[in-house]
């Protein structure tokens, strides 16, 4: 949780999903699916706090019910993180890309089907623990998930290194990523003064 604002602690974020694909990279289907639930039952029982508060304090519902809601809530909420472990684990892929590639793509589409179905609770999409960050660069290019994927994506490069797989293009990778989304988000600053600029001399 103190990868999302208020504490914004981003590189937390990179390495809890680090730890959390170098224990799917090549577990079973089912060792993912159970794994990713208790991972999302976590991420979200912790997240989804403030709507305990809200049920209690201003809806007047009894402590012991609330609680019970919320438990059922997030277990509801951390199918998605479980259906995302078990869907990459069925797909055949080399080791790297299944951590950089497979992984990244298949927990980000469960983030998006998250965002919309049964009206949707995009609440703790990963993208924004970026903020402030230098991935948040991405956002302009590619919007929340796509900042999701690219921090699944470093996450990913990182656990093949604490593997051993692959060290020097995964470092090479990692720096890449980071570059790039830090250019991305100095340049959009410059942009704004030069589109400010022209506006005014018209």
């Amino acid at each position: 949780m103190v990868a999302f604002a208020p504490a914004g602690i981003y590189p937390v974020a990179v390495a809890t999903f680090a730890l959390l694909i170098y224990l799917w990279v090549d577990a079973s289907p089912k060792a993912c699916f159970w794994t990713g639930f208790w991972f999302g039952l976590g991420l979200f029982g912790a997240g989804v706090s403030w709507v305990y508060v809200s049920m209690t304090q201003f809806g007047g519902m009894p402590a012991p019910l609330a609680a019970l809601g919320i438990a059922l809530f997030s277990a509801f909420l951390a199918l998605f993180p479980a259906a995302a472990g078990w869907l990459q684990a069925r797909i055949p892929a080399p080791e790297a890309v299944r951590a950089s590639l497979l992984i990244p793509a298949s927990w980000t589409l469960f983030e998006w089907l998250r965002s919309w179905l049964f009206t949707g609770f995009p609440w703790l999409t990963v993208g924004y623990a970026a903020a402030d960050w230098p991935l948040q660069g991405y956002a302009p290019l590619a919007g929340v998930f796509g900042v999701s994927f690219v921090t699944l994506s470093l996450s990913g490069l990182a656990s093949s290194i604490v593997r051993g797989k692959r060290i020097r293009v995964s470092v090479a990778a990692v720096l890449a990523l980071v570059i790039a989304g830090e250019a991305r988000l100095r340049a959009r600053p410059s942009a704004s003064r030069c589109c400010r600029a022209t506006s005014a001399r018209r």
